[in-house]
């Protein structure tokens, strides 16, 4: 049997922010979309069968990055600043 063969093929529809997100990092990877989607889905399978993270496991600084590369934040930057240091606030 070779290799081919023993291959199976997944189809999996993903939300367009998280879709951008991997578009983003084949792009600074220089792979494609499709590449990036089997090599993270790899390394998470990996990571779940050798116990050392769960879902639940997921940083909030992973959970942004990934928002911020799919341009989820983006809309921040035309947002006026509603908060400084001589609001009176607490920071």
């Amino acid at each position: 049997m070779s290799i081919a063969s023993s291959l199976r093929q997944v189809n999996v529809r993903v939300d367009p922010a998280l879709y951008r997100a991997l578009e983003t990092i084949a792009r600074q990877e220089r792979r494609s979309v499709a590449q990036i989607a089997r090599l993270l889905m790899e390394e998470g399978l990996r990571c779940r069968v050798s116990g050392k993270a769960t879902g639940d496991d997921v940083l909030g600084t992973e959970i942004a990055a990934v928002a911020t590369a799919g341009g989820a934040f983006d809309w921040l930057a035309d947002e006026p600043d509603l908060y400084d240091d001589t609001c009176g606030e607490p920071l």
